[in-house]
């Protein structure tokens, strides 16, 4: 992603009565669906471009009554709604703070690892580790997978993590084209609050994601002060 300028943009769908009306509704019955979602923002970023690169993060928000809308988007160019989709609130993106100043944050991550040159989710890496006799709960294992994921990259995020807790955690089965196998996504929802250690290196992650998942609503972290 170009990292300056860049915009943050929240996202919800028109919901006037009629045929368009209609229309997002249905859209809107698969609006937590991962490859939905995906394919429904590129309409605001494909426009007069032969072969579009994926230029923008976003994560679902909780609806239109939501603080983040439907969704949240931060891009390098403004969305630009050509069909008459979405109501688009957009404002320039310009982080601000300091080495050393504490921040929540919150993160929607695609967590892995690799082993034997695979790539595999953390949490149920974890589970298998532990095994059957496993004493953990879902939630904490959750917790567990994810903060020492987040520690790993740390540094080279800029931050070191005070506090993470783990607020969620779904498997996405998004189908292919042209293939009948389905790619599987699990989404981490992450939350806790971080110290900023290079504010270089945090402005580079929140503009350009963390981990894995990117095209499927993953890896935009959020921060703000507290």
């Amino acid at each position: 992603m170009i990292k300056s300028p860049m915009f943050i943009s929240r996202l919800t769908f028109r919901r006037e009565p009629g045929a368009l009306g209609a229309l997002v509704g249905a859209l809107r019955q698969g609006l937590d669906d991962a490859g939905r979602a995906h394919h429904l923002l590129w309409t605001l970023f494909a426009e007069g471009r032969d072969n579009p690169k994926r230029d923008f993060l976003f994560r679902a928000g909780g609806g239109a009554r939501s603080p983040d809308g439907d969704f949240l988007v931060v891009s390098d160019r403004p969305p630009a709604d050509h069909i008459g989709f979405w109501n688009v609130e957009t404002k320039p993106y310009e982080p601000h703070f300091a080495s050393g100043q504490t921040l929540a944050f919150k993160l929607r991550a695609n967590p892995t690892v690799a082993r034997d040159g695979k790539r595999h989710d953390v949490v149920m890496d974890r589970k298998r580790t532990l095994g059957k006799a496993r004493e953990e709960a879902n939630a904490e294992i959750w917790e567990q997978a994810g903060r020492d994921w987040l520690d790993a990259r740390a540094a080279r995020l800029g931050i070191a993590v005070l506090a993470c807790r783990a607020d969620g955690y779904r498997v996405h089965r998004i189908p292919r084209s042209g293939d009948r196998a389905l790619v599987s996504i699990a989404a981490l929802d992450l939350s806790g609050r971080l110290r900023v250690e290079d504010e270089r290196k945090l402005t580079a992650a929140l503009f350009s994601g963390v981990g894995h998942g990117k095209a499927w609503g993953c890896g935009l972290l959020l921060v703000r002060g507290i």
